[in-house]
């Protein structure tokens, strides 16, 4: 009971108080009195660091504790010491690989067992412990790939621990030193949650897909039209995270897709600080991923069409700058402003045009109307003198 209200109650002025009492029962008898000075020990780290700075040695006899439970109340100190500073429990990853090793493999008592899943929740800190030892760190990521490959494979139940473990041994792998073949495996694992008719795993699927998006661009390409469909979904919180894969995920292969997909979503919202964030995510990949000059001014126009309250001034300036002084090709710039033009001027009888687009079009029809041969210059004037007013 003391040793639970000090894990519980104690401040940093009462840590001397008790200090030499609670290091005495790291090496106890009964192992539920080891266990519970684990914790309160973990409790004067939080309160104070460096005040456990001299009991290296007897947490890393506690991590090698013969009762599993003393050793999971370890893991969560020495979590929080590697997230402050890998390097001082790198010289443990291999302790962390094995432990790992013998919980997957079911070693553990039963009653460490969660819906058939070998102790899920010392899975789950193991593998957080293993991504921080492992980030940047070759030598240290080719001990654990064995593992992590094992450890993703058995996590193979339809509950929700066993999907927790997945998504955290991809989170994992995506977070050491880059496996080519333990990554695939990981965007291979992922496509479960993105079938998945649960809108929580669905998430959790996206948001593994983006880190693994980021190691490797091209094990997206497998997922792309499930992630795609994923924006026809009714939770909203999925679709932003969609959103955000797509972007994530774009290439010169597949821009003119994706960027469709993401003009027709800013078509359908009305949320104001969405779009906004949109708007130049959308911009920014047409500008890096055009396909063609043509392409990139059509996208331009229907963004000025859509949301053109919402865009900055300068992308206007960057438009008309690009029509007026076109490419290396006189054909092609006689063809864009051919196009543009004519665009233009079909818009001018919409009902509503905001005023970035009505600048843009004002500007482009006075310098290029003799372009377009299907319109009477008359009838442009009138649209023109229409939309001024």
């Amino acid at each position: 009971m003391a040793l639970t209200t000090v894990a519980r109650l104690l401040n940093s002025d009462m840590i001397p108080a008790v200090q030499g009492l609670v290091e005495e029962k790291l090496a106890h008898a009964r192992e539920i009195v080891r266990k519970k000075a684990v914790l309160a020990v973990h409790r004067f780290y939080i309160k104070h660091p460096s005040s456990i700075s001299h009991l290296s040695e007897a947490l890393r006899r506690c991590l090698c504790d013969q009762d599993p439970g003393v050793m999971a109340a370890c893991l969560n100190i020495f979590y929080d010491m590697s997230a402050a500073n890998a390097w001082s429990n790198k010289d443990l990853t291999s302790t962390f690989v094995n432990i790992l090793k013998q919980v997957i493999e079911g070693r553990l008592p039963r009653d460490f067992e969660y819906h058939k899943v070998p102790a899920p929740w010392v899975q789950l800190k193991l593998l957080r412990i293993l991504a921080v030892l492992g980030a940047d760190d070759q030598a240290a990521s080719e001990c654990m790939y064995e593992v992590l490959r094992d450890c993703l494979r058995r996590a193979d139940f339809q509950t929700s621990a066993a999907y927790a473990i997945m998504y955290e041994c991809m989170s994992t792998i995506t977070r050491i030193y880059p496996s080519a073949q333990l990554v695939e495996f990981a965007a291979r694992s992922v496509g479960r949650f993105l079938r998945s008719d649960n809108h929580n795993l669905k998430y959790l699927g996206i948001t593994a897909l983006i880190a693994i998006v980021k190691v490797n661009p091209v094990y997206a390409a497998e997922h792309q039209m499930t992630v795609i469909d994923c924006l026809d979904d009714p939770d909203d919180t999925l679709k932003r995270k969609t959103l955000a894969l797509l972007i994530t995920m774009a290439n010169p292969a597949n821009v003119e897709v994706i960027v469709l997909k993401l003009v027709g979503y800013l078509r359908s919202s009305v949320d104001l600080y969405l779009r906004k964030d949109l708007v130049p995510r959308i911009i920014e990949l047409a500008e890096r991923l055009a396909p063609s000059t043509v392409w990139y001014v059509e996208t331009m126009n229907d963004l000025f069409a859509i949301a053109g309250d919402v865009i900055p001034v300068d992308v206007a300036h960057n438009l008309m700058r690009l029509i007026a002084e076109g490419s290396e090709d006189p054909d092609a710039d006689a063809t864009l402003r051919e196009t543009t033009v004519s665009n233009f001027i079909e818009m001018l009888e919409q009902p509503y045009i905001s005023d970035m687009l009505a600048q843009t079009m004002c500007w482009v029809i006075g310098e290029y109307a003799y372009l377009a041969k299907d319109f009477d210059q008359s009838t442009i004037l009138e649209l023109v003198s229409e939309l001024l007013n």
